[in-house]
Order: C-alpha cells, then structure tokens, then sequence
C-alpha cells in the first residue's frame, strides 16, 4: 500500500496531504466551537496559557524537526552512496584490462550483465522490499572469476590485489542500498508524530477569537504547513519509492557513456 499510494506524483501527493489534514484541523475546530471547549482565560492565568501553548509548539517543532532533517539527511546519504557504487563498478571494470584476455573479455560480459540486472530487476524488486537473489548469484560469479584466477607475474598480482579491494568496497556499498529499502522512520514513530500533530492542532483550536473567518484563515495556514513538512518526512522515508524516489541512473549512466569509452 505505501508504494502505491507515494508512486503517485507531487502534484497529487500536496494537494491530498493538505485537504486531508486541513479537514482534520476543521473538525477540531468545529468541536471546539459547537461545545464551547475554550479556556478561561483571566488576568492571573493569561501568562500561564501563553507559556503552556509555546513549550507544546517548541517541543512538537523540535521533533518534527528532528525527524525532517534526519529523513532528509539520510536520503542523501544513501542518493551518493550509490553514486559511489556505480563508481565503484567502473573501476572494477577498468582494472579487468589488467587480465588476460579470456578472464577480461569473460568478466566485462558478466559484469555487463550484472548491472542490467540490476536495473531492470533488482531496483523494481527494491521498491517492493524484496531481495533479488538472482543480481547477487551474477555478482558472486564475477568474484569467483577474478578471485580464483592465479596471476602469472608481479602485474597481474597487483591488478588483482586492486581488483579484490574493489569487489569487497562494492559489497559494502551494495549492502548499504540493499538495507535501506526498508522505510527509514518506522510505523511506531510515525504514529507518535502524527498524534503529536492531532495535540498539537488540538491545542491550538483552543484559542477563541471574536472573528471565526481571522481565525479560519490563521488555523488553515497552520494545518497546511504541518501537512506540507508531513509530506515531505513521508516522501523522503523510503529511499527508493516516491517522488524522491533513487533512481538506477548512475548505473544507467555507466552503460549508456562511460563504458562505451573504453573499448
């Protein structure tokens, strides 16, 4: 269900989010007004009302905040971390020409291989938080490959050290995307946001003022713009689905300019 429904394009993503949570912030409104759930606000008590609503505000945007940033951040760093592995894939590629040509020519077609698993089978299977057995059955032939050969001379020795520092680099960098096909902000705490949102919006329908339609106006543009930083935690919360969704191109990049450079 997630997949489907952030598959959909920003266009219709805001728009949702924002009718969907103005409405809930109406309908708080609504019962406060209809039953009359006001503070009594007095003299003596006016700082003290003051001082509760601004620590619940300050404490709701500290962690939204939080959270925001952190979702963001986290995107980037898996968004160059695959940049860093189609890199990788490229110097590994380039080193095979220290090989002989039957392991070189027999190593770039299995390569080759690989990553067209990789974009044509494996990210689809990555969107669906399913492991694709077959793109790493391809890469661990590759390795045999490369790692049972048994260099000839000091050369081929240091282009193999080289090439087997590459692979493991590889590994680790491929099982930082496979890792983090899972949402990175887990349902539990997005249920503790989302009721810290309905407190907070809550809280803030308390206020009466003498015009609804002012009133109106303020509380709509408050629901709008938690809705707008809610879409943003939710787009940015799976890597690789969404709008912001990480996309195979650096792999795709790889195969359509870079490799045909170098034959």
């Amino acid at each position: 269900m997630y997949e489907i429904i952030f598959d959909w394009p920003i266009y219709i993503l805001l728009p949702v989010f924002i009718i969907i949570f103005n409405l809930i912030g109406l309908g708080f409104l609504l019962m406060v007004r209809k039953f009359q759930i006001y503070p009594i606000i007095s003299k003596s008590n006016e700082f003290v009302l003051e001082t509760y609503s601004d620590a619940i505000g300050i404490i709701f945007a500290f962690v939204l905040s939080l959270v925001t940033v952190t979702a963001w951040q986290t995107h980037n760093d898996i968004s160059n971390s695959v940049a860093k592995e189609a890199t990788t894939l490229f110097n590994i590629y380039r080193t095979l020409d220290s090989y002989p040509p039957e392991i070189r020519e027999r190593g770039r077609e299995e390569l080759r291989d690989f990553i067209y698993e990789v974009i044509n089978s494996e990210w689809p299977s990555m969107k669906k938080g399913q492991y694709d057995t077959k793109a790493s059955l391809k890469f661990l032939n590759f390795g045999n490959l490369v790692g049972q050969y048994k260099p000839k001379d000091y050369a081929e020795l240091a282009a193999q050290q080289e090439e087997l520092r590459l692979l493991s680099n590889y590994r680790e960098l491929r099982g930082i995307r496979i890792e983090n096909t899972k949402p990175l902000i887990d349902n539990n705490l997005l249920l503790i946001l989302s009721l810290s949102a309905m407190v907070y919006l809550f809280y803030q329908s308390l206020y009466k003022m003498i015009q609804l339609r002012v009133h109106l106006i303020m509380y709509l543009a408050l629901t709008t713009s938690i809705g707008l930083v809610f879409i943003m935690i939710l787009i940015f919360n799976n890597p690789f689905i969404g709008p912001s969704a990480i996309s195979p191109e650096p792999f795709q990049k790889l195969l359509n300019y870079y490799w045909p450079l170098i034959h």
